[in-house]
């Protein structure tokens, strides 16, 4: 870490990908933050987030969590939140771009959580495989962005019915989604469809982010 970086802010990565344009590593006052088209993809915002959506939705240490799949990995906020609530479970963490998992050993960490597995590769592909290996886990994350976008299979009945059958019996979903500009109207209708496919949904709107705890 540079102390320049408490004055100004020091870019310490920046590249391009297939699936992801302008990435950025950002040193800021001795912290890292990655940054995709602009957008906070992981750093102490966005941690922040999550922290809040957790204790909204009364997230706590429990045994009865021995595995997690995380679907959208980024530089990797949520999987050290959860290895910290729930250190003896085990993590898949998937995402699409190989160099943004790579980003998240390099410059977050993601090398020092045990019990971690990474995949590489489409979440959304990921579920219909697990779905014929009938895999089930205690809770899933799906935190899928690109930039200030959100693929739009997120909101589609079929992914989110697959996810419903990746849960074990206990087990829980949590969301990250949007609420600002196009994703007001679009994130009412995903409250609608996931009403519809669980018994229990609860909502938390958190900045110009709203999470759901499906269970």
């Amino acid at each position: 870490m540079k102390l320049v970086s408490y004055i100004i802010p020091r870019t310490v990565a920046r590249f391009s990908t297939p699936y992801n344009h302008d990435v950025r590593v950002l040193e800021e006052r001795g912290v890292y933050k990655l940054l995709v088209y602009g957008s906070r993809q992981s750093g102490e915002y966005i941690r922040e987030l999550w922290q809040q959506a957790f204790m909204d939705f009364g997230i706590i240490p429990s045994p009865d969590v021995r595995n997690i799949l995380v679907l959208g990995v980024a530089g990797g906020t949520v999987i050290h939140l959860l290895h910290a609530i729930y250190p003896e479970a085990e993590i898949d963490g998937v995402d699409i771009d190989e160099k943004m998992i790579a980003v998240g050993k390099k410059y977050f960490g993601l090398d020092s959580v045990e019990g971690l597995t990474l995949h590489v590769a489409d979440a959304e592909k990921f579920v219909h495989s697990a779905l014929k290996r009938k895999d089930t886990w205690d809770m899933i994350i799906v935190d899928l962005f690109i930039g200030a976008s959100i693929p739009p299979f997120v909101g589609e009945e079929e992914f989110l019915r697959g996810v419903k059958k990746l849960i074990s019996p206990r087990g829980s979903l949590v969301m990250n989604y949007l609420r600002e500009y196009e994703y007001g109207k679009l994130s009412e209708l995903l409250l609608e469809k996931l009403r519809t496919i669980f018994p229990a949904v609860r909502d938390s709107e958190i900045y110009f982010n709203r999470f759901f705890l499906c269970m």
